[in-house]
């Protein structure tokens, strides 16, 4: 039996938000790992350091909503850095829910993390999984 995957909603969209293009992140994962993003619970926050508003994806039973958020509540998992470090660090090949080591571009976005030009507070284990889903 194929696994569909779950329900992608884009919500609320911001005059400053991005949240269109991690809705079509968020939507290719799951179409390529449908297992996974039926799998995933919790609340991500990404945090951009240029005036974008922030992005929530919301993983739910029901399926997941992406949209832009305004900093308020109490997501599980909070991402920050620049647009481009935040991108790299989901375009790089994992080994194990991280960046490849062997890998030039798993590499750079070690370097971002140990560098903190992005920044994971909360819970680890989601951030490893949401960083699975969105590798391209």
């Amino acid at each position: 039996m194929v696994s569909r995957p779950p329900k992608i909603t884009l919500g609320r969209v911001a005059e400053n938000g991005i949240s269109p293009s991690l809705f079509g992140l968020v939507e290719h994962g799951a179409q390529r790992r449908p297992e996974l993003a039926r799998e995933l619970r919790g609340v991500v926050e990404i945090r951009f350091q240029e005036r974008f508003a922030p992005v929530r994806l919301a993983f739910g039973e029901q399926g997941v909503l992406v949209e832009d958020g305004d900093g308020s509540g109490r997501p599980d998992l909070v991402i920050k850095g620049s647009l481009p470090d935040i991108v790299q660090l989901s375009s790089a090949p994992l080994a194990g829910g991280l960046p490849k080591l062997t890998d030039t571009r798993g590499r750079a976005a070690l370097k971002r993390v140990v560098g903190r030009r992005v920044t994971m507070e909360g819970d680890r284990k989601l951030g490893r999984r949401l960083l699975r889903l969105l590798e391209l």
